[in-house]
């Protein structure tokens, strides 16, 4: 019975001795974790049209310069303001002009909003 115990204990120690001495148990190496920092690139937004609006001439009618309009008007001290034709057509334009820029500010915008 010793001769068993004996060789069993011989073949267990050899197992032990072989797994000790493993590339599995080597010590762990430490992994380096490092951050760095990668900047984003600029958007790429379209440019904006520079806002030149047109002139527009605004006219007070006042009861010294259109005596006709003032008997149209008897209570009160009224002052109209008026437009030419051109003054208009310029006005409409110039507010066509102020939409247009600020759709392109809002699709400027848009991009930064998409990009941050």
């Amino acid at each position: 019975m010793r001769i068993p115990n004996a060789l069993g204990f011989l073949i267990s120690a050899f197992l032990l001795s072989a797994c000790a001495t493993s590339p599995a148990l080597d010590p762990v190496t430490t992994v380096e974790v490092r951050t760095i920092e990668i900047s984003r690139p600029a958007p790429i937004v379209p440019n904006v049209d520079q806002l030149d609006l047109r002139p527009v001439q605004w006219i007070v009618i006042t009861p010294e310069n259109v005596d006709e309009k003032f008997t149209q008007i008897r209570d009160g001290e009224m002052v109209f303001f008026a437009l030419t034709r051109e003054g208009y057509e310029n006005l409409a334009l110039n507010m066509s002009d102020i939409r247009t820029n600020i759709e392109q500010y809002q699709r400027i915008i848009a991009v930064y909003k998409r990009q941050f």
